[in-house]
């Protein structure tokens, strides 16, 4: 690790446990991952502020649910079942807001269950998180339960808070072929004949076989293919790109791949844990903190699909995204009418799509930042990340574009509407919290942090008839006051809050998880498909064997 001595590490670096978790994440941190691999590996360089979440989901579900299961008096009639759930809930001190969903989900995991061993025959519980420790120091582990049957099948079981995967993914199989090996090492009081990985989905009891063989298909899989991504897991320390995950980095205050914004929230200190937020769960929160809770916290299955404006949006956003990446600007030669022939568009917009986004893309091509030959572009449709080492909080956000001009940071958002604001450039601030959370960011370092002296954040708004272009200036100073006040606002009770209490009100008719809010009754909850007078959602705009595993 060329990395060590950078970083102030200390410990023992060569002692490895990893994760069929750490194995699938291809997508994440280099740095992170190594790092996490390592647990008896620290930096006395900074240490992260880690509250104390009464909230671990996924384990509450497993623990309830194992319980339940060994209990068939609990699991006589569903009467009894709530019962004993309600009991349990008062017992573990169980957020209220999370009751109701783990309810359903206990029940449903009984469920799938009692389907799987009608077809396998009885199954007992013989590890609970397996762990196994080879030579040289090295574990593999993965967090499931592992079952046994008499005739020698044994079964790791992955729990998904949502469904699960009908068709797995790369990142899914990896798991698969580590917790196969996992499972297929671990000691028991029989020879395991055949190894079975599924994965059980909470919310509807879904299963999913993700692994059906013999032990020595389970070993070879694993030689072949996820030994070399465990190697890769270990040594990733040279790839580093910050992303959410840096909130749980035992470096991220000092990395030196992560912009420091320290400020930007305007909190004096730390507040319930280290973590991230964005402008959009800042928003969440302020309309209802048990909202952000279920959504953004824990991450609920919620409601999806998007109305008309949301799907005109995400077109128009998805295409100019495109045709910038060419690096060139847009021209009206590039938008055939949708009237008639539309060529090449065919191939990734449907016409009713582009029929839709056409008149919108129009207008932009006036405003494209292209245009001008002296920009830089930094990325596009590219999340962005920076730390508050003061509140110890990972600001991210996604501009549509960020570019440099001279030595001037630009971020740009577009925005589609059907016509524009009544208040213009005040009404257009106060509708997008994006605008001042980016200003603060880029004026609390980000700009910097590209080399430049000044930022600037643009607010591209387009209509079918006509566009403009709003700008806010980091080296105003009455404009950023303002826009730091908005910001310390916003983040102000979130930064501290334990309870998440719900703010039952009209916004109830759109929320993504009101299927799970205990206190979704207080209020008269009209669906926006049927309903002319509902509200409009203002925020529409995770010993002694000889080989070791790697």
């Amino acid at each position: 690790m060329a990395w060590h001595d950078e970083l102030g590490l200390y410990g023992n670096g060569q002692r490895l446990r990893v994760s069929a978790t750490e194995i699938s994440s291809t997508s994440q941190c280099g740095r992170y991952l190594a790092l996490k691999t390592r647990p008896h590996l620290n930096t006395s360089a900074w240490r992260a502020h880690r509250g104390k979440p009464n909230v671990f989901l996924v384990g509450d579900l497993v623990e309830l649910y194992s319980a339940a299961l060994n209990d068939p008096e609990v699991r006589a009639t569903a009467s009894s079942l709530r019962g004993w759930l309600k009991a349990r809930f008062n017992e573990r001190g169980t957020h209220r807001l999370l009751r109701p969903y783990l309810e359903r989900a206990v029940e449903n995991m009984l469920d799938a269950h009692e389907e799987i061993e009608a077809k396998l025959g009885p199954l007992h519980l013989i590890n609970r998180a397996p762990r196994i420790q080879y030579l040289q120091g090295i574990e593999l582990a993965a967090w499931a339960l592992v079952y046994e049957s008499r005739d020698g099948i044994r079964e790791i079981r992955r729990h998904r808070i949502s469904t699960a995967h009908a068709d797995p993914n790369d990142s899914d199989m990896l798991w698969a072929i580590t917790a196969a090996k996992v499972s297929a090492d671990l000691p028991g009081d029989i020879a395991p004949t055949r190894i079975r990985v599924v994965e059980i989905g909470g919310v509807d009891g879904s299963s999913s076989v993700l692994f059906d063989d013999s032990p020595s298909t389970a070993t070879a899989t694993f030689e072949e293919i996820g030994r070399p991504q465990a190697q890769q897991t270990t040594q990733g320390g040279a790839r580093v790109n910050p992303c959410r995950e840096c909130s749980s980095c035992k470096v991220a205050g000092i990395c030196e791949a992560l912009p420091n914004v320290t400020g930007m929230l305007g909190q004096s200190g730390p507040g319930f844990e280290f973590r991230s937020v964005s402008p959009m769960e800042l928003s969440a929160y302020r309309q209802c903190p048990a909202q952000w809770f279920l959504d953004h916290m824990n991450k609920l299955p919620k409601e999806k699909g998007e109305t008309e404006a949301q799907a005109r949006g995400r077109v128009v956003h998805d295409w100019i995204a495109k045709a910038h990446s060419r690096g060139v600007a847009c021209q009206l030669e590039d938008l055939p009418s949708p009237d008639g022939d539309i060529g090449s568009i065919a191939e990734v917009l449907s016409l009713e799509d582009y029929t839709a986004a056409y008149p919108f893309l129009v207008q932009h091509v006036a405003r494209c930042p292209l245009g001008d030959p002296g920009i830089r572009v930094r990325t596009i449709e590219e999340s962005v990340y920076g730390l508050d080492l003061a509140a110890q909080v990972i600001a991210a956000t996604k501009p549509d574009m960020l570019y440099s001009r001279g030595d001037r940071l630009v971020a740009r958002e577009v925005k589609t509407s059907t016509d524009f604001p009544a208040q213009g450039r005040d009404e257009a601030y106060s509708q997008n919290l994006q605008i001042p959370f980016l200003l603060t960011m880029i004026t609390n370092g980000l700009s910097a942090w590209y080399g430049a002296t000044a930022g600037t954040v643009e607010l591209e708004w387009l209509t079918p008839d006509g566009s403009e272009v709003w700008s806010w200036d980091s080296d105003h100073q009455l404009t950023v006051r303002v826009a730091q006040g908005d910001i310390r606002r916003e983040a102000d009770a979130w930064h501290n809050d334990r309870a998440w209490n719900s703010r039952p009100g009209p916004h109830c008719t759109w929320c993504p998880v009101r299927e799970w809010c205990p206190d979704k009754d207080k209020q008269s909850i009209r669906s926006p498909l049927t309903d002319a007078t509902a509200t409009v959602n203002p925020l529409a705009g995770q010993m002694g064997h000889d080989l070791p595993p790697f």
